[in-house]
């Protein structure tokens, strides 16, 4: 298969298996939204996509519409998430450009993850499912207001 004629290759998606699912039967899958800062309620995934869902402070949430799948595509892409999904990411430097050094793990995992080989890398004391996820670089998380919401 071509690999543009894939298009988990150019939107970021997620295996089933690094997420806190809530329900899972015939009828619906619900799980626990990865920022769980700003996203306090479980999320139904519609479509193999993160579905629209409340948070608590404004602004859409930057994991709707992430792919969750249950088993790698046969095409062989590998899943990915960009540091848009992602509140704390540092770069090496200090500086807000060049490669990435750490993130805040999407995970529960209290400590930040190194970044390595533009992979999520083992971390904590625990094995962390999110290790081995590659991040993407693609901007800062959106701003949780807008100019829209002091008008």
């Amino acid at each position: 298969m071509p690999a543009d004629a894939c298009t988990l290759h150019t939107d970021p998606w997620v295996p089933l298996s690094v997420l806190s699912v809530a329900r899972h039967d015939e009828s619906e899958l619900i799980v626990r939204c990865p920022d769980s800062l700003y996203c306090l309620r479980r999320t139904l995934v519609t479509g193999g996509r993160i579905a629209p869902h409340f948070r608590n402070v404004a602004g859409l949430c930057p994991w709707i519409g992430v792919g969750v799948r249950p088993t790698a595509p046969p095409c062989g892409c590998l899943p990915f998430i960009t540091t848009r999904q992602l509140r704390i990411v540092t770069h090496h430097g200090r500086t807000p450009w060049g490669p990435i050094a750490s993130i805040a793990c999407p995970g529960d995992c209290p400590e930040f993850a190194p970044i390595q080989a533009g992979r999520i890398g083992p971390h904590g004391p625990q094995p962390c499912s999110w290790a081995g996820i590659r991040v993407v670089e693609k901007g800062l998380y959106p701003p949780l207001l807008t100019a829209e919401d002091y008008q």
